[in-house]
């Protein structure tokens, strides 16, 4: 046989004899898999993590997120209380002008409860410089307010009796002029007309009375 058929048999050979080394035992026994304890950070239970960083279990996360959004909501809430609106200053002034004046109709002389009239407006509302005037407005019926055009033709002279002759005529010069309300503002005049509105409403005041507290809060507006 040749030398080199010769070597490869033998290398064939001892590759077959080979046998697989049986693995080293420590002296102990056999090594035991670590189990890392999932102990939840919040609510202290074995469970397993949902959140790594924080060491909280599913449950614990859930209630964390629930936690944050009941606060985002009360946030919310909170500042949206604060914020006063042009709507909310609007159904203050109404109420003022209605618990101040007469229980009648100023354009038809229609005499009916407070909770039945409305704010009705000289100058539109849509001029922000006379929205808010307390002489701009007076307690009216639903009827004049809503379906008869003509009734601020009648709402001046009642106007104009009541805080003078040209009061209509500087109420059409005012709306001309531009004017803007931010929040501090509208919180402000808000104060006012609340404060305004509950000494009325707690003291049995004559017109007059009330109409000269109308007056002094304009002076402040």
């Amino acid at each position: 046989m040749p030398p080199f058929f010769y070597i490869c048999n033998i290398k064939v050979q001892t590759m077959l004899n080979r046998r697989p080394k049986p693995k080293k035992t420590p002296i102990k026994g056999e090594p035991q898999k670590k189990v890392k304890e999932t102990i939840c950070s919040n609510c202290g239970k074995t469970r397993p993590y949902a959140n790594k960083t924080k060491k909280l279990c599913a449950y614990c996360v859930k209630k964390h997120q629930q936690q944050k959004a009941k606060e985002r909501r009360a946030a919310i809430r909170k500042k949206k209380a604060e914020t006063i609106t042009q709507v909310k200053l609007d159904q203050i002034t109404s109420w003022l002008i209605r618990a101040a004046h007469e229980e009648k109709c100023h354009a038809c002389s229609k005499e009916l409860p407070k909770k039945n009239l409305q704010c009705c407006h000289f100058v539109s509302r849509t001029k922000t410089t006379t929205r808010f005037d307390l002489k701009n407005m007076l307690p009216g019926c639903q009827v004049c307010n809503m379906y008869t055009p003509h009734h601020v033709w009648e709402l001046g002279k009642s106007i104009n009796k009541i805080w003078g002759e040209n009061k209509t005529e500087e109420l059409i010069e005012l709306a001309g002029k531009q004017l803007k309300l931010n929040n501090s503002d509208r919180k402000e005049i808000y104060t006012v007309y609340k404060n305004a509105l509950e000494d009325i409403e707690a003291n049995e005041y004559t017109v007059k009375e009330r109409i000269s507290i109308l007056e002094k809060v304009h002076q402040e507006y």
